[in-house]
């Protein structure tokens, strides 16, 4: 992709442009080509290779946009996928890779120390920055440092004009609430507005019109503001009130879902919103209980809260929704009775379990918030009493795919939850779980690893303090200390990583036991009671052990294969049929990944490949028939990882 003829150019030219919405897009439709433009510009002038076709593109990424730190443009589209492709690049050939923006706004617009440090990355990796809107080239080493404070200058421009947008859009909208919220709930106003408001986050069954609307204000003066009028879409408002309907009715959730998927009637798209195939059981129930069918509802805003992640021992800003307004009644027309409203929440009602399902602690299953379907999806667990003379409670009891509930694409079946549960029981036995978390703990060798860290940390400090020292004697002697800066900033950012690596240890050793919880084996007599709470705080207490020891669990329930996939913190995978009749050689399985000097997230990635690898090998999805070929494909898939 990145190559070109050497004889003729001096290198190759990347090219980055970026629009933050789709009314620049429009409004500036030039902007792409002026930024391209540019970029083919520098090219003729400096002697490099240049094609379109490799040109990096996004629209609608604000730079802006910040995730903690980190601002969108970085984390996804074309300015992502531009910086993976840039990796595989062979270290000697980057020298010869320029890339180009117009100016430091396109390269981000997040807050200067992140973006320098962003820069900076790209050059110690070897590539060649350009901003066209000044002919500046940056490269690695090249000791303008001078001309690299200027730039840092220009990104603070740059992001404090974005931050002063942001806070003039901001004001706006709560001007626009202010109003909505004056037009409905002020006492001279009561009852006087209906149907007018701003668009927001509209349902689906409300289609806008623009509108002057003319109101006086607390001052007494007639006032005209932009709204929006509600209006019904008829269509769509039928489908919602066939939900209530059916829940009238008696139907669950997931029933209704598979009348509405059987009879084709289309999900809702409008706008961003995801554009799901099928109706899913949120949706529904997120239409049972919104008010806005009845006509009433609230404004929100995003507020920013500062938390800390205890994972990374940092602090990021998150963006988080909170109310804005008193309840805004006829706000949008109804498209039922409040009488029909309330009968379906009725309906809800008497078919909602008494304990409460968000609480993993209140689910009466062993695999709560740990094992899943091997299509991604969250198991349900359903249970319902058998109606028998014995004064004992008993219960079917089973799982099921979402997804396959619905109709959704996965083929998944109905699993016994007692018999899978008993063979799960079965498979343990053979497992030491206790030994496995304190192979996975190695306090010890933790202990050691701490103490290399902060004899790391005290050197590196060391030498930081030195470098600050030398630099500084530099720059007042007004000699060039550029290559001084260079070797302080890489140690600023080893010093980074080995703080970091530190956190977590010190975290993963402050959540080690000195004793395991009880044994999965001693529940067992428990697990098997007649007395069903005594079962399910049995069930409690080897979930909460559970968790502490695997890392994944998935299983694969078609017609023709039936299996479990579970790794261990040992990082052991280890798969087993939880069915006799499906049971092969192929099925039972211990593997050991060895993932020493990668880190966290590598370890990660490889899992994942070497468990999608294991799940497609079972369910005979390809080539793998003993157990002998599947250690051998998956050895493959190590070593490519490995070597990428």
């Amino acid at each position: 992709m990145f190559n070109f003829d050497k004889s003729k150019y001096k290198g190759i030219c990347v090219p980055y442009a970026r629009f933050s919405t789709d009314v620049q897009d429009e409004i500036g439709r030039k902007s792409l080509e002026r930024q391209i433009e540019e970029a083919k510009r520098f090219s003729n002038e400096y002697g490099l290779f240049f094609d379109e076709d490799i040109a990096f593109v996004d629209r609608g990424v604000s730079g802006f946009a910040l995730s903690g730190d980190t601002a969108k443009t970085f984390q996804k589209g074309q300015m992502q996928l531009m910086l993976e492709l840039l990796e595989e690049i062979d270290v000697a050939e980057r020298e010869f890779i320029y890339i180009t923006f117009h100016n430091f706004d396109r390269f981000s617009r997040m807050s200067p120390d992140v973006a320098s440090r962003y820069f900076e990355q790209i050059l110690d990796k070897g590539f060649n920055i350009v901003t066209t809107i000044d002919n500046e080239v940056y490269k690695r080493n090249s000791g303008n440092l001078e001309q690299m404070i200027i730039s840092i200058i220009h990104m603070s421009t740059a992001y404090y004009e974005s931050e002063v947008k942001s806070i003039y859009i901001s004001d706006s909208r709560q001007r626009k609430r202010d109003v909505i919220e004056y037009l409905y709930n002020d006492e001279t106003q009561k009852g006087k507005h209906r149907h007018v408001g701003i668009k927001a986050c509209c349902p689906r069954w409300i289609k806008t019109k623009d509108i002057i609307y003319e109101y006086v204000g607390k001052d007494g003066s007639v006032k005209k503001e932009a709204l929006k009028r509600f209006e019904i879409d008829e269509e769509r408002a039928q489908i919602i009130n066939y939900i209530f309907d059916l829940k009238i009715q008696g139907m669950g959730n997931g029933k209704i879902c598979q009348v509405l998927n059987e009879q084709n009637i289309p999900v809702f798209h409008s706008g961003n919103y995801t554009k799901a195939k099928y109706w899913n059981l949120s949706t529904i129930s997120n239409y049972l209980k919104n008010e806005n069918v009845i006509g009433h509802s609230y404004l929100y805003h995003k507020a920013k809260e500062e938390v800390f992640n205890e994972k990374t021992q940092t602090f990021s800003t998150k963006r988080v929704r909170k109310i804005a307004t008193d309840k805004l009644y006829n706000y949008y027309p109804p498209i039922m009775s409040e009488e029909k409203f309330n009968q379906a929440k009725e309906a809800v009602k008497a078919n909602s379990v008494k304990v409460d399902r968000s609480k993993a602690s209140e689910k009466p299953h062993m695999f709560s918030n740990l094992m899943r379907c091997s299509c991604g999806t969250r198991l349900h667990y359903k249970l319902t009493k058998k109606n028998n003379v014995k004064k004992v409670d008993d219960y079917f009891e089973y799982l099921k795919c979402e997804r396959s509930a619905l109709n959704d694409g996965c083929t998944g079946e109905n699993i016994n939850y007692k018999s899978f549960e008993a063979q799960f029981i079965n498979f343990i036995r053979y497992i030491d779980v206790n030994e496995i978390l304190d192979h996975a703990n190695g306090v010890e060798g933790e202990t050691q690893g701490l103490t290399e860290l902060e004899e790391r940390e005290a050197a590196i400090n060391l030498k930081i303090t030195g470098l600050t020292k030398t630099y500084q004697g530099l720059i007042n002697a007004g000699v060039d200390g550029s290559d001084v800066l260079v070797e302080l900033e890489k140690a600023k950012g080893e010093l980074q990583e080995v703080e970091f690596e530190k956190s977590k240890l010190l975290n993963s050793m402050k959540s080690q036991t000195s004793s395991s919880s009880e044994s999965i084996k001693q529940k067992k007599s428990a697990l098997k009671s007649k007395v069903f709470a005594e079962k399910v705080e049995a069930r409690k207490a080897v979930n909460e052990l559970l968790k502490q020891k695997i890392r994944w669990m998935e299983v694969y329930a078609t017609a023709y294969a039936k299996f479990v996939i579970v790794c261990f913190v040992d990082n052991v995978i280890r798969t087993y049929a939880y069915q006799d009749e499906f049971a092969t050689d192929l099925m039972f399985n211990t593997i050991k990944i060895n993932t020493d000097g990668l880190k966290g997230y590598e370890s990660d990635e490889l899992m994942v490949l070497m468990i999608k690898t294991v799940r497609e090998s079972l369910a005979g999805m390809n080539e793998v028939i003993t157990n002998t070929d599947l250690k051998i494909k998956l050895a493959a898939i190590k070593s490519e990882y490995m070597n990428k």
